[in-house]
């Protein structure tokens, strides 16, 4: 009888071991993710994206209420073995379902992915209005005007979206609303500006060239040559031509799009190698083309040229910087127009990606505003228009929003300076000084080059233009200017 009461006490005793064993087991399986940040190391460079530090107790003297939000957002960024999940997931949902695993890439067909960002330009959708696609030329036109009163040559080229080239290896499942985006529409109020520009995306189609990566969001060098062609020939400048120049297709090439998708990956892309080799070399202490600025030289050539550009200009660079004595090649905005004078500049160019077409209204340029003559007969009304006044070493800051009830989408922004003994008109740009909200185009900027103007105390108005009238702000604001 004993034996037969023993079996089951110790059935129960092996039972409750082995869930003591499971849930120790559960338990460590769960420390994985945390204990594991101790040895390895998270390298989220890979997917292009800004990431939660470890957060501070406090912040500015004070406790920091936010701590363990920013704990956990911490923890999300970095826990161990989270990009070997997101490779799996990623996997998984590309082969199986045919989807993204992540929302800032598409998966098309034929292997190539696309940007998210830019699935707005390439269904027609959430367009810039008249008023901000407005702005945007007079941005340039005010920009090529400056270049040009400087004897120099200016021109503006849009980077094409990969879809704008590629549209039959997207998802069936994204239908455009419209032919129309802010690439097209730019391009017709560049040519009411008369702005200087060449039109990449036509040249790129009518070419039937592959010219972008398939896994990622940038032009190949063949792509980049071909544009380093398009502006040179613009500018007349004679350059090589890399049209016939012998090459070969080399897999070396990290995706930016593939890197987002799956961390861990070690695919390459294929990339244009010419046989041709670079003869610039780097002055500046940066030394790479991803840097935020770069100069370089190129002894046996001639001119020099100041590009303002974005990430296209990374494979841009070396075609370029080969055919001018001096470059300097800059991606800091907002953009430093002294930058021309101080280079001794005889081209300057602007390369923008045509996802970031918005991003000309972001900012004002740092430039002196442009006087204009003559006095313009207005009607003053008492409107929402706001004027700031900033601090600066070299120029003033003006700055503020118009009222949009006084102003059409067509027309220029002005501002005046009145004493008792003198007046000023200035055209500022429909763009505000410093970022804050998104820009319909009734924000504006300027820098005012007290170089031009007597001392003394000025009233600062603020001038708009509706249905053939000027209308004066009516703003009490007052700048003072010393000897």
């Amino acid at each position: 009888m004993k034996q037969k009461v023993a079996k089951p006490i110790v059935l129960l005793m092996i039972a409750e071991m082995k869930k003591k064993i499971f849930i120790i087991i559960f338990f460590c399986l769960l420390c994985i993710p945390s204990l594991g940040m101790l040895f390895f190391k998270t390298d989220v460079s890979v997917e292009q994206r800004q990431v939660q530090i470890f957060p501070s107790i406090k912040t500015g003297g004070k406790l920091n209420v936010k701590f363990f939000d920013q704990l956990n957002d911490y923890f999300s960024d970095n826990f161990a073995f989270r990009q070997n999940l997101i490779e799996a997931d990623a996997i998984i949902k590309k082969n199986v379902f045919r989807q993204s695993g992540n929302e800032k890439v598409i998966v098309g067909s034929k292997g190539y992915l696309f940007f998210s960002e830019t699935l707005d330009d390439y269904l027609g959708q959430n367009t810039l209005s008249k008023r901000e696609i407005y702005s945007c030329g007079r941005v340039l036109s005010l920009l090529q005007e400056n270049v040009e009163q400087n004897n120099r040559q200016f021109l503006f080229v849009i980077a094409p979206n990969k879809n704008s080239l590629y549209p039959e290896y997207m998802p069936k499942r994204y239908i455009k609303t419209s032919e129309q985006n802010n690439y097209s529409l730019l391009q017709a109020e560049m040519k009411k500006e008369n702005i200087n520009t060449v039109d990449l995306k036509k040249m790129f189609i009518d070419s039937g060239k592959e010219v972008y990566h398939k896994l990622d969001s940038h032009w190949n060098n063949q792509g980049a040559a071909m544009g380093c062609n398009a502006i040179l020939n613009y500018l007349g400048k004679d350059h090589y031509d890399y049209t016939n120049e012998r090459h070969t297709i080399k897999k070396n090439f990290s995706g930016d799009l593939y890197g987002m998708l799956f961390p861990k990956g070690n695919k390459k892309d294929t990339n244009v190698i010419y046989n041709k080799k670079s003869s610039y070399k780097v002055t500046s202490n940066n030394k790479k083309v991803t840097d935020i600025s770069i100069e370089t030289e190129s002894k046996d050539k001639k001119e020099s040229i100041v590009m303002y550009r974005d990430s296209f200009g990374n494979a841009l660079i070396p075609f370029v910087a080969d055919e001018f004595h001096n470059g300097y090649f800059t991606k800091a905005v907002p953009y430093n127009w002294n930058l021309q004078n101080e280079k001794k500049a005889d081209k300057v160019v602007i390369e923008l990606v045509e996802r970031h077409i918005h991003s000309l209204i972001e900012e004002a340029p740092y430039m002196a505003a442009p006087l204009r003559a003559g006095n313009l007969n207005t009607m003053e009304v008492n409107s929402n228009t706001t004027a700031e006044i900033g601090d600066d070493e070299e120029y003033v800051p003006i700055s503020g929003k118009v009222d949009s009830k006084y102003i059409d989408d067509d027309s220029k922004i002005y501002v005046r300076l009145k004493s008792k003994d003198n007046e000023y008109t200035y055209e500022a740009f429909p763009a505000p000084i410093d970022v804050t909200s998104k820009n319909e185009g009734y924000d504006y900027g300027m820098y005012l080059d007290t170089s031009q103007v007597e001392a003394g105390t000025y009233d600062i108005d603020v001038i708009t233009q509706k249905d053939n009238k000027y209308y004066s702000s009516g703003v009490k604001t007052s700048l003072e200017l010393e000897e």
